[in-house]
C-alpha cells in the first residue's frame, strides 16, 4: 500500500536506513528548475513533483510519486552540511550538453546531428562500420 504524502516518518523505520541518518530526497530531473535540490522532508518533495511542471507526465498518481521518490533518495547524516545526492551531475557537465554536430564519413559525405558528445561519437562509430 502506498503510505500518506503527508507522513514524513513513514520511512524512518527502513531497516536500510543507517542509524542517526535519514533520508534526503533530490530532483534528478534535469529538464526541472530545481534540478540538484534535495528535500529532507519527504512530504515538501512530494509536494514539489506534483506541482513543478517538468515532472507532470511522469509524476501524475501518488503511486507514481512513490516509484521516485524510492528511486532517487539518499541516505544522509542530519548533522553534517548539505551534500549533492550520489551520482548527480551538475548541469556544467560537458557529457550532458547537447551540440548540434556535423562531421565527415569514410566516404567524404558530411553527417549532421544533434545529441551529446557521447551520441556524436557512438554515430561517428556507425558509420564506420
Amino acid at each position: 500500500s502506498i503510505p500518506s504524502e503527508s507522513d514524513d516518518g513513514v520511512d524512518n523505520a527502513d531497516t536500510n536506513l543507517p542509524l542517526g541518518n535519514v533520508w534526503a530526497y533530490p530532483c534528478k530531473l534535469p529538464s526541472c528548475p530545481d534540478y540538484g535540490k534535495s528535500w529532507l522532508l519527504r512530504s515538501n518533495f512530494l509536494l514539489h513533483l506534483k506541482k513543478e511542471g517538468a515532472h507532470s507526465i511522469a509524476a501524475t498518481t501518488p503511486a507514481a510519486r512513490r516509484m521516485i521518490e524510492k528511486e532517487w533518495r539518499y541516505t544522509t547524516d542530519p548533522h553534517l552540511p548539505p551534500r549533492a545526492a550520489p551520482e548527480f551531475r551538475s548541469r556544467e557537465d560537458p557529457d550532458e550538453h547537447v551540440w548540434e554536430y556535423g562531421f565527415r564519413d569514410d566516404t567524404g559525405r558530411v553527417i549532421r546531428g544533434r545529441g551529446t558528445m557521447k551520441q556524436m561519437e557512438m554515430h561517428k562509430e556507425l558509420r564506420r562500420q
